[in-house]
């Protein structure tokens, strides 16, 4: 029986062994854990069935008692209901006399173990050595009065033999195995904690929001990774459990010193300094963290480490912005903080040496300590106003300097407003912009004053009379506006030099200055044109033009009287045009060109004088506006034609002709020489019309050569002095000349007296080379003009031309006659051909062969004909034949 015994009690052993790895195993699963360890009780008790005490047959003993109530007080009702199921059912299979009595110790072992827990829950009971050693003494003595139970002549034997092995065997087992499974439970209990502990600590570590925790083993494998490390590396808990940690955030550069310090770690358990680094972001980015580790390490467990990261990209960041705003704060304009009621804080330095207060002055001031008598109070009332509204203000402002200098400032305010949306702070910078201000000063007085005289210029004053016509149609008054140009300006230019002439313009400006009111306008157009602007005349147009003229005569007197140039006294006079205006009923720019149109007529009247703009003016500006545009469209239509004048010789043989121009307009008819001319003169047009007679009459000489009637004829050609000004003029005729084919011998140019004004060396280069070709000249229209005997030796000429204003008296006249005589003899002493044109008499031509002419041009022997009539001409009487008389 005591083998038996022995045998009971190694199952109890391992019944322990078991129910600690069972308890282990299913820590995470708590039901299939009870519903395993009451299989576990069970089947122990089916062992100790299996291998029992047989008293009787039928009546057998093991150790199920103490197995089953030691799953009723540490299993629970669970445990034990899984284990007195299966000890129960087996112990019915194998039936015998005990079969009841069997069911019994099962139900009740199982029950008085639950009643046993059910105290200790209460704190009632404990489970000590002395509470085991008697809960196993009363099992087993209910054990042992269930044997009385058995059958009468089974029961006596059994409890004679079995009573006292039992109580003193089963109760120090039950004892044994209660210890025994008292400290797997609380092993297991203790894992559990532990194990509950561990998931509080990482749920913790996983839920911090600021700090970034990593775990990894030694090898550097990663095996925790939170939320916040999800945030600053960019890697999910996914993608990052599992792999190294220096492949994953460890920049290349610093892996060796890492791995070093983690090999450090796991040999001396011990963490390594907390310190700054940076780390590699899964972007690829750095970030800077501030690391530190904790090493973790306990039994049956691989140590670890944890590593625990803040992001310092926002610290950072403030620390930058705080020295940048440091830096700022010293910059090259002022800057002051003051608190909310504007009482100053803070200065910086350029704010001191702005003002001249020291920072000790300005500091506990408030901005008043600035601020200038410019602006009123309620000026400052609505910076303050905006400041509340807004929170910002900027704008020009004049302060004082502690010198009590007022200059200009521009300010700009900037409310700081605390956590409540309350205003905590301002902050102001303050830029000195004196130089900014004279800056805008000068480029004003570049852009709308005069620089020579100080006077508005052009732009100042078309602003000002565009506002003087917008007031005179408000308040019905009349205006005017006085156009003065200088008489003869140019001569003081061109004899005492510009230095002269600007002296002269200065003081014409001071003088008008000092003429007009104060609400009038003097201004300086330009050269020596000046526009004097009188404002609120008499609203009666006679009675403001009455006042005008006073103000113009006023004007014309002062300028009349001598001005003093340094060393030089200069008389100088002017001409005026007036304009009148009232309200906008004639345009700005119309009022303009109305006073130059009249300052005109004074010129044209003799200067010295002023004139009133007269409708009949701008009819003729107008007309001769047409006729400049009529100008234009004639010489890109062709509508220009050449007649022919003959000229012949003192036996009436037709020598040549004189080219004349002809404008046959298609609605104007034949237009005068005498009115487009001068105008293409005037507007340039005279080059392509000079251009276009010449490359006529060369290409006419041309076909004249075919013609043995016509191929000794010269042609001659009036050549204005622009055209002939022109640099390269003599280089285009030549060419002409080589172009056309044209006998240069043939072509005469007729020069007006006018071309010798200018440039003398120039105008008898151009002839010398032009007459080396064959190119002969002829001076037209002779005495009248700019005649000088020294000039005209040094031209080389070939004729003269008596002009037709001394050839048509020259009968009546004793003057006429006497310079026609003149041009003649003077001819002839120069070893120059002469010819007279506008012969219309016989007596005429007869006075003048009489005197030494002998070639003659006029009406006498034909009037200017279209080139096929002067052909016909020509066929009617031949040239070698002599004309009739």
């Amino acid at each position: 029986m005591v083998i038996e015994l022995i045998k009971g009690v190694a199952l109890l052993l391992a019944l322990s062994l078991l129910q600690s790895i069972n308890s282990r195993f299913w820590h995470d699963r708590q039901t299939a854990g009870k519903v395993s360890s009451g299989v576990l009780f069970g089947v122990i008790c089916i062992v100790g069935m299996m291998t029992p005490i047989v008293l009787t047959p039928g009546v057998i003993f093991d150790a199920r008692s103490v197995v089953l109530s030691m799953a009723g007080l540490f299993g629970g009702p669970l445990v034990a209901g899984v284990a007195a199921i299966i000890a129960g059912g087996y112990r019915l299979w194998l039936g015998g006399l005990g079969v009841d009595v069997g069911l019994l110790v099962v139900l009740s072992s199982v029950t008085l173990g639950l009643l046993l827990r059910h105290a200790v829950a209460r704190g009632w009971a404990k489970v000590g050595v002395w509470q085991l050693l008697v809960f196993g003494f009363v099992v087993h003595l209910f054990v042992v009065l269930l044997f009385t139970q058995l059958p009468a002549g089974v029961a006596p034997q059994v409890l004679a033999s079995v009573s006292l092995p039992l109580l003193l065997t089963f109760t120090p087992a039950t004892l044994f195995l209660g210890l025994l499974l008292r400290d797997g439970v609380h092993r297991a209990e203790t894992e559990q904690a532990l194990r509950e502990s561990e998931a509080r600590f990482r749920s913790l570590l996983q839920d911090i929001p600021g700090v970034a925790v990593q775990g990894y083993g030694p090898d550097g494998t990663i095996n925790f990774w939170n939320a916040a490390s999800e945030r600053l590396y960019g890697f999910s808990a996914e993608e990052a459990i599992g792999r190294k940690k220096l492949d994953l955030i460890i920049p290349v550069r610093l892996r060796e010193s890492v791995q070093q310090a983690m090999r450090q770690m796991f040999e001396t358990h011990q963490a390594i300094p907390a310190a700054e680094l940076l780390l590699v972001r899964q972007d690829g980015s750095e970030v800077p963290v501030f690391s530190s580790h904790g090493f973790v390490s306990h039994s049956g467990v691989d140590p670890e480490v944890f590593r625990f990261d803040i992001d310092l990209s926002e610290r950072n960041r403030t620390e930058s912005e705080l020295r940048i705003a440091a830096v700022a704060f010293e910059a090259q304009e002022g800057i002051i903080v003051t608190d909310a009621q504007q009482v100053i804080l803070r200065v910086n330095k350029a704010f001191t040496d702005s003002v001249g207060y020291t920072e000790a002055e300005a500091v506990g001031q408030t901005l008043a300590l600035i601020y200038s008598e410019r602006h009123d109070d309620a000026f400052y009332a609505d910076i303050h106003q905006q400041l509340q509204r807004s929170g910002q203000w900027a704008g020009e402002i004049w302060s004082r300097r502690q010198s009590g200098e007022v200059f200009p400032q521009w300010i700009n305010i900037t409310a700081v407003w605390n956590e409540k949306i309350q205003v905590s702070h301002y902050v102001a910078t303050l830029t000195d912009i004196t130089q900014r201000k004279a800056a805008e000063e000068h480029i004003r007085q570049l852009a709308f004053f005069d620089p020579l005289t100080g006077l508005p210029n052009r732009r100042l004053l078309l602003d000002r009379l565009q506002h003087a016509l917008a007031v005179s149609g408000r308040n019905k008054r009349s205006g005017a506006v006085l156009f003065i140009d200088l008489d003869h300006f140019k001569t003081i230019n061109d004899t005492l030099g510009h230095e002269k002439g600007d002296l002269l313009l200065q003081q014409v400006a001071m003088r008008l200055s000092g003429c007009i009111r104060e609400g009038d306008t003097v201004a300086r157009l330009g050269g020596d044109e000046f526009v004097v602007m009188l404002e609120e005349l008499d609203a009666v147009r006679e009675i403001a033009a009455d006042e005008a003229k006073s103000v113009g005569e006023k004007i014309l007197a002062l300028l009349n009287q001598p001005y003093h140039l340094v060393d030089f006294d200069f008389h100088s006079t002017s001409s005026i045009g007036v304009a009148l205006y009232s309200g906008q009923s004639v345009p700005m720019d119309d009022l303009l060109k109305q006073a130059d149109l009249a300052m005109y007529q004074a010129k044209s009247d003799g200067r010295n004088s002023m004139r009133f703009f007269d409708p009949t003016m701008q009819a003729l500006v107008n007309a001769r506006a047409k006729l400049e545009s009529d100008l234009r469209e004639g010489i890109l239509q062709g509508q220009f034609l050449l007649y022919y004048q003959p000229q012949v010789d003192a036996f009436n043989h037709v020598t040549g002709a004189e080219a004349l121009l002809r404008w046959l307009h298609p609605g104007r008819g034949m237009v005068s020489p005498a009115d487009f001319i001068p105008l293409a003169e005037e507007t340039g047009q005279i080059l392509p019309l000079g251009n276009w007679v010449l490359e006529t009459a060369c290409a006419q000489l041309l076909a004249w050569a075919q013609q043995p009637a016509c191929a000794q004829l010269t042609l001659a050609v009036n050549v204005s002095a622009r055209q002939f000004r022109e640099p390269d003029f003599a280089h285009y005729l030549l060419g002409l000349l080589d172009y056309t084919g044209a006998d240069p011998k043939k072509l005469k140019l007729e020069l007006t007296e006018s071309v010798l004004a200018a440039n003398l060396e120039d105008i008898v280069s151009k002839m010398t080379a032009l007459r080396e070709r064959g190119v002969s000249f002829s001076l037209d229209d002779f005495g009248t003009g700019y005649s000088s005997l020294s000039y005209l030796k040094r031209l080389p000429l070939d004729q003269l031309k008596i002009d037709q204003s001394f050839v048509r008296d020259v009968l009546i006249d004793p003057n006429d006659a006497a310079i026609a005589k003149t041009v003649v003899a003077l001819a002839q002493s120069l070893g120059l051909a002469v010819i007279a044109e506008g012969v219309e008499t016989e007596a005429q031509r007869d006075f003048l062969a009489q005197h030494g002419c002998h070639a003659y041009q006029g009406y006498l022997f034909s009037r200017p004909l279209p080139l096929n009539e002067f052909e016909q001409f020509l066929g009617s009487v031949s040239a070698c034949i002599p004309l009739p008389v």
